[in-house]
């Protein structure tokens, strides 16, 4: 017995985030205000959160380093899949929203998930009303507002 793989509705490649190349002057800055903030958190005497900091800084430097991979979003009429790592159906969706602003362009998903409320998936090349078009028969569209950490990350060209 064969399991039947839902038919393709739509499907589109792009890469997983925008890549701004950091250069010295980013990571420097990230050096100090990491050095600044381990200073203070000392002088406050809170030794368990001091250790916290350079971890914390390992990890961004870690993430900064790491370049896009190309995704495959696929929309068929169960689920929105992505590549082979996240497979969504259709009424664990909540609500979707399109930013089509020249800094972000992106399918934001919100979802019944507890861990990954919202999810937000690269355009590409691809038409925003086409995706519309065809989300609209799934999923409502509801008018969302970008995250507070997404603003600050997109600011900061992470």
């Amino acid at each position: 017995m064969t399991i039947k793989e839902p038919r393709t509705l739509l499907s589109w490649t792009a890469p997983e985030f925008i890549y701004h190349p950091k250069t010295r002057t980013w990571f420097l800055a990230l050096g100090i205000i990491a050095a600044g903030l381990f200073a203070a958190i000392i002088l406050m005497k809170n030794y368990f959160f001091a250790l916290l900091v350079p971890i914390a800084s390992f990890l961004i430097y870690v993430h900064a380093q790491k370049r896009p991979r190309q995704i495959t979003v696929t929309i068929t009429a169960e689920n929105i899949k992505v590549s082979n790592s996240l497979s969504l159906p259709h009424k664990e969706i909540i609500s979707f929203w399109i930013f089509e602003e020249p800094e972000i362009r992106a399918l934001s998903l919100e979802t019944k998930k507890i861990l990954q409320p919202k999810i937000s998936l690269p355009l590409g090349s691809q038409k925003p009303a086409v995706i519309r078009d065809l989300l609209i028969n799934f999923v409502k569209e509801k008018k969302q507002e970008e995250s507070l950490t997404d603003i600050i990350a997109r600011k900061l060209k992470f």
